[in-house]
C-alpha cells in the first residue's frame, strides 16, 4: 500500500464528516462542473462524480451489456452466497446492475430476490434480458436512498460486488446502513486499496457489527468477507 491511498484510508474511514441527513438525491442529480470537480478535492463535501459516471454509463464504457455473462468474479460470490442462505430467505443484491448474480441466484431457486442500482437503463433492461427475476424486485436508485428507506433486518443476506461498495462517498455511513438492514451475512468482494473511497474495511466491518468469518484474496486485488451479522 502506497502512502498516498493510506492518506485515503484515513481521510475516508476516520476524517469524513458524516453526512447521513442529506438529500443524495439532490446532491448526485447536480450535474454541474465546477461543483463536480471541486467536490472530488475537497472531502468535506460529498462528490457526485461517480453518481453522474454510473448513472450515464451507458455511454461511458461501462453499459449493462458489460454485466450480462457470468465472469470468474461473479461466480466466486454467487458460490459464497450458495454456502451461507438458505432457498427462502431475503436477499439483496447492492448495486446489482442488470441483474446477472440474481438471475444466476433464481436458477438455483432462490426466489425472494431484491436488488438496486443506479443505471435505470440497466433495472429497465433485466427482466427483458433475464427473464426468470419477472417476480424479483428491482429498484432503480442509488445505495444511500435505497439503504436508508429500508427496514432493520430486512434482508437475511447482502451481497455486493467490487466496484460496488468502494464509489459510494464515505460521508454516507454505509457500513453502518448495511448492518442495520442485514439480518444474517453479508458477502462482499472488495478491493481494500483501490477505487474512489478506499478505506480501513475490516476495521468498518468490525465497527459495525459484523464478524468476519472468512476472508480470503482472490488474486492482487480482491478480496472476498464473509461476514455474519453481530445481533
Amino acid at each position: 500500500m502506497n502512502i498516498i491511498i493510506f492518506l485515503k484510508k484515513i481521510i475516508n474511514t476516520f476524517l469524513t464528516p458524516n453526512l447521513f441527513w442529506i438529500n443524495y438525491s439532490f446532491v448526485y442529480k447536480k450535474n454541474n462542473f465546477l461543483f463536480t470537480h471541486i467536490s472530488k478535492f475537497f472531502f468535506i463535501i460529498p462528490s457526485n462524480r461517480e453518481a453522474l459516471y454510473w448513472k450515464n454509463s451507458e455511454n461511458l464504457g461501462h453499459g449493462y451489456n458489460n454485466f450480462i455473462k457470468m465472469d470468474e468474479l461473479t461466480l466466486l460470490l454467487k458460490k459464497e452466497i450458495g454456502i451461507y442462505a438458505e432457498k427462502n430467505d431475503k436477499i439483496l443484491d447492492i448495486c446489482c446492475s442488470v441483474g446477472r448474480i440474481l438471475n444466476s441466484l433464481c436458477e438455483d431457486k432462490f426466489f425472494n430476490l431484491y436488488g438496486f442500482d443506479i443505471n435505470k437503463i440497466a433495472i429497465d433492461q433485466s427482466k427483458k434480458i433475464f427473464p426468470k427475476l419477472k417476480k424479483a424486485v428491482l429498484t432503480c436508485s442509488s445505495a444511500e436512498e435505497y439503504l436508508s428507506s429500508r427496514a432493520s433486518n430486512e434482508f437475511d443476506i447482502t451481497f455486493s460486488m467490487s466496484a460496488s461498495l468502494e464509489l459510494i462517498p464515505s460521508h454516507y455511513p454505509l457500513l453502518r446502513e448495511i448492518s442495520r438492514v442485514t439480518k444474517k451475512y453479508c458477502i462482499c468482494l472488495i478491493d481494500e486499496n483501490g477505487h474512489a473511497y478506499p478505506r480501513f474495511w475490516r476495521y468498518e466491518f468490525k465497527k459495525n457489527y459484523f464478524t468476519i468469518l472468512k476472508c480470503y484474496k482472490f488474486s492482487d486485488c480482491y478480496t472476498m468477507f464473509i461476514l455474519k451479522k453481530i445481533n
